[in-house]
């Protein structure tokens, strides 16, 4: 008995566990970054360097993650061993003070090793950690074009929510077709934030609200705000301009356009009421476009709802890819 309990304790672990600080770090940041490899924004591979710098830490990052609720969120999830090796991955991290949303990220399983039903164990384990800590919802996102992800979220209980597509133009044509500004177009005032608001909100359906509350003090801008913009505009960085277009109950449409002189990405931003869309989408983009004739070939981005195709198909037709477009989903804790 002796000796079979000798080569047990010899033999490698395989299979699920949750995820170790000390001694996974730097396998989950290597996996994350080959599942990801071309989605990850600025901010993504920050996260993944700063993971690598903890994994350097030993038992100091359990001791920190133990003392630190929010270190301990942002470390907790699951791992997947095989070989002796990390071959899958989920993270689950608080989404709000009270606890009732936790937000499921990072699901990742080398490619040698998918089809075996370690992703659906990882996110079954995530769920039900979720339920331990008296969670209300789990909500995830996965790329609209990856079928096999979702149909698997679906599987195990999640409903879609909402749509967000990122768009861009690598570099603004040389030759733009001229376009007329869309009739009513007309320079927005800081003062109009609360029609700007109830536009917002007509611009998102229940679900979507559900997913990022449409909050009225989010669109009032602030004196020092103004203040700011004009000092980077008198200095050359960057120049934002605002127009809209009225309605009948307050405004039709919105246009942001944050232009860059000195480097960087120019971004649009767009909003057009339910009951006006497919009549201005194509002007506003073009207008948008020939506004940025005078400034540097940079990349010009667009972050919008998936849902509204109207501007999506405006945006292709003027030339504009999708780069991303994930769908958000959520997960009622206690559905089983």
């Amino acid at each position: 008995m002796s000796a079979q309990l000798a080569i047990d304790q010899r033999a490698a672990y395989r299979g699920l566990r949750p995820l170790d600080p000390r001694k996974d770090l730097n396998q989950v940041a290597l996996l994350i970054e080959e599942a990801f490899t071309g989605e990850l924004e600025p901010g993504g591979i920050a996260a993944l360097r700063d993971l690598r710098m903890l994994s350097h830490m030993g038992p100091l990052v359990s001791l920190m993650a133990r003392s630190d609720p929010y270190l301990e969120d942002v470390l907790g999830g699951f791992v997947w061993i095989e070989d002796d090796r990390v071959v899958g991955n989920v993270t689950i991290q608080r989404l709000d003070a009270y606890g009732n949303r936790w937000q499921i990220a990072n699901v990742a399983v080398t490619p040698d090793y998918q089809g075996r039903g370690i992703g659906r164990a990882l996110i079954q384990a995530a769920q039900e950690r979720i339920a331990e800590r008296r969670g209300s919802w789990a909500v995830l996102q996965v790329r609209t074009d990856n079928a096999v992800a979702k149909a698997l979220y679906q599987h195990l209980g999640f409903e879609g929510v909402t749509e967000e597509a990122i768009l861009q133009i690598d570099r603004l044509p040389a030759l733009l077709p001229e376009a007329e500004p869309p009739a009513g177009l007309r320079p927005y005032q800081h003062n109009e934030w609360q029609a700007r608001y109830t536009l917002e909100a007509a611009c998102r359906s229940e679900l979507a609200q559900w997913w990022r509350p449409v909050r009225s003090h989010d669109f009032m801008q602030l004196a020092e705000s103004r203040l700011g913009e004009k000092f980077w505009e008198l200095m050359g960085r960057n120049r934002v301009r605002r127009w809209a277009i009225p309605g009948t109950q307050g405004l039709s449409a919105w246009l942001s356009i944050d232009a860059q002189r000195w480097q960087g990405i120019h971004r649009l931003s767009f909003a057009v009421h339910p009951s006006c869309r497919g009549q201005l989408e194509q002007a506003l983009v073009g207008y948008a476009l020939s506004f940025l004739e005078t400034y540097p070939r940079w990349p010009v981005r667009v972050q919008h709802q998936g849902e509204h195709r109207e501007l999506i198909q405006a945006l292709e037709r003027a030339g504009f890819r999708i780069m991303r477009n994930h769908l958000a989903m959520r997960y009622k804790i206690g559905n089983a």
